[in-house]
Formats: structure tokens, sequence, C-alpha cells
């Protein structure tokens, strides 16, 4: 049987040798060597408190990368089983394209009725104040009732207008990507 030794500097920075490091000593760092001097086993020193949260933000750093790794991965054979061609990916963006101005235009028709209501409104209030009479109070609730139907369309038009921005560059990204990786198979054959 083969005797194992380590080998050690102490808290003064002598080297000591021993079958056991003492308690005092074990977080210095040592090596295990056979009884021929060599080395078998290098057991590191304890982290700093520093050392080791820069290790933890390593270990961190890795563990993202790859799981950002891994999404890409399967984002990229989605893609590839989604789309034949390049040509297909502009296809269905104009599509998706197509549908969300569809609905814009339907809003903005949708608008300009309220903001006609909102003129007839104004128009009969107008009235009454022409003739030094109190407009009744079903205008004032109407009116409100209207603007606040304006305000939620212009908001679903600058909302849709954002997701057409969003899908285009969505799509544009899928497509960059899609050419991307069929090159890089076809020039892998």
């Amino acid at each position: 049987m083969c005797a194992e030794y380590f080998r050690w500097k102490d808290n003064n920075g002598n080297t000591q040798y021993g079958d056991q490091v003492p308690a005092e000593d074990v977080d210095n760092g040592r090596v295990k060597v056979n009884e021929g001097g060599q080395v078998v086993e290098k057991i590191s020193p304890a982290r700093t408190p520093e050392e080791q949260r820069r290790f933890e933000e390593q270990q961190r750093i890795a563990k993202l990368e790859r799981q950002r790794k891994e999404e890409q991965e399967a984002y990229d054979r989605v893609l590839l089983a989604t789309f034949n061609s390049p040509e297909e990916i502009i296809e269905v963006r104009d599509e998706r394209i197509n549908l969300i101005e569809q609905s814009i235009n339907l809003s903005r028709e949708r608008l300009r009725k309220q903001q006609k209501e909102l003129v007839k409104l104004n128009d009969s209030r107008n009235r009454f104040i022409d003739r030094d009479m109190e407009p009744p109070e079903w205008i004032e609730k109407n009116e409100l009732k209207v603007l606040s139907r304006i305000a939620g369309i212009e908001e679903y038009i600058r909302d849709k207008g954002l997701e057409k921005e969003k899908l285009r560059i969505s799509f544009g990204e899928d497509l960059n990507r899609y050419k991307e990786l069929t090159k890089r198979s076809v020039t892998s054959r």
C-alpha cells in the first residue's frame, strides 16, 4: 500500500508535511503527495468572500448564457420547421401586417363616427347656450361618454401601430436569422 501525505503552508508561510492538516491551516490549500513526493491531488485554498462572490457571478453568467443558447437553438428549430423559404416569411409578415392595418382602418372609421357624434353634442349644447338656457345634463353625460370612447379608440390605434412596428422588427430578425441558418446548412454540406 502506498502511503500518502499532505504538504501545505501554515499561517506563518512555512511548508509543513503530515498525514493530516491541522484545522487552522485547512483553508490555506494543500497538495496530497505520495511517498515518492509526487503530487497526487491539489486542493485549492478556500476562496475569500470577494473571490466567492466573483465565482458565483461567473457561474450565474455562464448559466444564463447556456439558457440563452438553448432557447436560441429551440427557436431556430421552430423557425426552420415553420418556414420553407424567406419568401414565405415575408408573405406571413405581410398578411399579419395587413390584418393589423385593417383593424386600424376600422378603428379610424369608428373614431370618425365618435368625433361626428361629439360635434352634434357640442352643437346641441351651443343651441341651448345661445338661447340663454342651461344645457340638459344628458348632453354633458353623453359628451363624457363619447370623449372616453374617442380616447379608447385613439389608444387602440396607437397600440396597433406599435404592434405593427414590433411585428416588422420581429419578422425582420426572423428573416435574417432564417437566411443565416439556411446559408450555414448549405455551406456545411
